[in-house]
């Protein structure tokens, strides 16, 4: 299998002489041309939209030898399916190359007078959107894609050809591996993997507990009927209640790892504050969490803020001075038990 280029300025003697009936022309296929009308009529057509270039159309012939032409001819219909794949991936393999004619109006047509199969390829150089075809290198790319499908198909070939394709396909091959290595990124470490993992599930799960820590408290503090009802249903899934000078109010639980877990309601958890009841007149410190939790094992007993006392101060007071209403005395024990009746 062998590929021929040529140029013509003659669109009407291009169609003609490859529809030569005296030499068997007939169109094998065609591209944006009728096949029913005469060569004249598609002369015609091709003409009414060309652009006045110097190349009107391209020929290209494709030729078999005389063992490749008895053994096409020996098939059904004269191996006309056969060489409609053929010639199809030659036009593909061309396009792969920068010439594609799908755009371009072209026929195929086949000779069979002589010993050797040939076809003959008319492509017009105006496609049908008025722009010219990319014609670059076509001769060179013609007689290396017809050796490329020669090899593919286990054709014949000129050597020239098929050693100038091989080295393009060594060529190509190298280029496309040395811009892979230039993309390349230097693969990490497994310990780099891991450390990379283990950070990924870290922010899962630590999405997924803030994600259920809001939905237990907006669901306690709607279905709450008082403060008590709130906290008391906070320790039971194992979350208690703190204030922190940056953060506001904090809800504190502690994971299945036993790491004691903050969170501020508004800004990490995203909660609507008007749901919280006003916690700041609650009589009562708020409970620690229970041992059996939903969402916890067990709550550290050292969080490193205060609980909610009374007055939803940010720090705790002990007895001693809520008695004594915050003035020092010599003896807090003692003031305290003399207030409340202790015989001294």
């Amino acid at each position: 299998m062998n590929a021929r280029v040529g140029r013509s300025s003659d669109i009407a003697h291009s169609l003609n002489y490859a529809q030569n009936r005296e030499k068997d022309g007939r169109i094998l296929l065609a591209n944006f041309t009728g096949l029913s009308a005469t060569p004249k009529e598609q002369a015609r057509d091709w003409m009414a939209t060309a652009n006045n270039y110097k190349t009107q159309c391209y020929t290209i012939v494709i030729s078999f030898t005389p063992d490749e032409t008895v053994m096409l001819r020996s098939m059904p219909d004269n191996g006309r399916d056969k060489l409609r794949t053929i010639i199809r991936d030659f036009l593909d393999e061309l396009a792969d190359r920068g010439n594609n004619v799908e755009e371009c109006p072209y026929i195929v047509a086949r000779h069979d007078n002589t010993d050797n199969e040939h076809y003959h390829i008319v492509i017009r150089t105006t496609d049908i959107n008025g722009k010219r075809f990319r014609d670059k290198y076509i001769k060179k790319n013609a007689n290396r894609a017809a050796a490329c499908i020669a090899m593919k198909y286990g054709l014949e070939a000129p050597p020239k050809a098929v050693e100038h394709e091989k080295a393009h396909q060594e060529a190509e091959g190298k280029r496309r591996k040395e811009k892979a290595q230039r993309q390349h990124k230097p693969s990490t470490t497994q310990a780099e993997i891991d450390n990379k993992m283990r950070r990924k599930r870290a922010v899962e799960e630590a999405a997924k507990r803030k994600a259920m820590l809001k939905y237990v408290i907006e669901k306690l503090a709607k279905e709450s009927g008082s403060v008590d009802a709130f906290i008391s249903g906070l320790a039971a899934e194992g979350i208690s209640l703190t204030r922190d000078e940056k953060k506001g109010l904090c809800a504190v639980m502690t994971d299945t790892e036993g790491k004691v877990r903050m969170y501020s309601l508004a800004k990490d958890l995203g909660i609507d504050m008007s749901l919280i009841p006003n916690l700041s007149v609650h009589e009562k410190p708020v409970r620690k969490a229970s041992q059996s939790s939903s969402l916890r094992p067990n709550i550290s007993a050292n969080i490193p803020r205060a609980v909610l006392n009374v007055a939803g101060s940010s720090e705790s007071r002990n007895a001693e001075h809520e008695i004594n209403k915050s003035s020092d005395s010599d003896d807090l024990d003692e003031e305290w038990k003399r207030h409340n009746g202790y015989k001294m």
